[in-house]
C-alpha cells in the first residue's frame, strides 16, 4: 500500500527534524507535541552518541565528550548512514571523519589510524564466523603445512597508536607498524598482537594457502636476514595462539 504524499513529506520532515534539530521544521508538522518531540529527537540522538562513544572510547577520552558530541552532532545532521544497525553506525562516522573533517586529521594526523584501531575490535568481534578450512591438529611443524585462522585482519597504521596514548604519540613516531587483530576460535575473544613486516609477510602467504616452514624459507630466506629459528619461532608461537589452527590434511 502506497503513502499518500502529504504523509510521506511529514515523515521526511520527522526525519530531517530528529536528524538535524532545526526548530523551524516544527511549525510544518501536524498533529506533534512540541515538547514530546524534542524529547524524542534527544533520545534518537543519545542513542547515537552513546554507540559512538562506547566504539571509541579512546578517542572521546582524548578529544574530550564536548568535542566528540559536537562530532556527532555534525555526523547524524549531514551524514546519510547506510546501515540500518545500529552497532555498525560508528564504522559510518568514523567513515564521516576522514572523509570530511579534514582539519581535525591534519591536527592529528594518527587519528584515522586510532579509529581504525577501535573499530577493529568491534568488527572482529560481530563479524560472520568464516569457514573454517580442513585441517589436523596433529602434525610435524618441521615439514607440514600449517593452516591459517581464517578470522584474522591485518592492520596497518602509520602511528603506533596500538602501543602509545594518544597524547603522547608524536610527528618522530610515524613509520610502518603490523597489528594482528583475530578472533580465538574457542573462545570467540578478540585478540590483537603486533606484527614486524617479516611476520606480516609470513601471514600473507598463508593467507593465500597452507605452506610448510620449508616453503617459507625458499619464498623469503633470499630477501630476509631472518633465519630457519626465526620463522619457527614464530610458527610455533602463533600455533600456540590459535593464529594457526593446525595442519594441512
Amino acid at each position: 500500500m502506497y503513502l499518500k504524499e502529504k504523509t510521506k513529506r511529514q515523515q521526511s520532515l520527522l526525519a530531517q527534524f530528529t536528524r538535524t534539530g532545526d526548530q523551524t521544521i516544527i511549525t510544518h508538522l501536524d498533529g506533534i507535541k512540541v515538547q514530546g518531540i524534542r524529547y524524542y529527537r534527544e533520545l534518537i540522538f543519545n542513542i547515537i552518541y552513546d554507540g559512538i562513544s562506547n566504539a571509541y572510547p579512546i578517542t572521546t577520552n582524548f578529544l574530550s565528550e564536548r568535542v566528540m558530541m559536537n562530532l556527532t552532532h555534525q555526523f547524524f545532521s549531514h551524514f546519510k548512514c547506510q546501515t540500518p544497525q545500529v552497532w555498525a553506525m560508528p564504522k559510518e562516522f568514523m567513515d564521516y571523519i576522514i572523509q570530511n573533517q579534514t582539519k581535525l586529521c591534519l591536527k592529528y594526523p594518527f587519528l584515522s589510524d586510532l579509529l581504525l584501531f577501535e573499530w577493529a575490535e568491534i568488527e572482529m568481534f560481530m563479524m560472520p564466523d568464516q569457514p573454517f578450512p580442513n585441517f589436523s591438529e596433529k602434525g610435524n611443524i618441521a615439514t607440514d603445512k600449517v593452516v591459517l585462522n581464517p578470522e584474522i585482519q591485518v592492520l596497518y597504521f602509520q602511528y603506533p597508536v596500538h602501543i602509545l596514548h594518544p597524547r603522547k604519540i608524536k610527528k618522530k613516531h610515524k613509520g610502518e607498524y603490523f597489528l594482528l587483530a583475530y578472533r580465538h576460535p574457542e573462545s570467540k575473544q578478540v585478540i590483537f598482537t603486533e606484527l614486524n613486516r617479516f611476520a606480516y609477510l609470513i601471514i600473507e602467504a598463508l593467507h593465500q594457502r597452507p605452506l610448510s616452514i620449508e616453503e617459507l624459507l625458499k619464498k623469503f630466506f633470499n630477501s630476509y636476514s631472518e633465519n630457519e629459528e626465526a620463522i619457527v619461532h614464530f610458527i610455533k608461537q602463533a600455533y600456540e595462539n590459535k593464529i594457526i589452527l593446525g595442519f594441512a590434511k
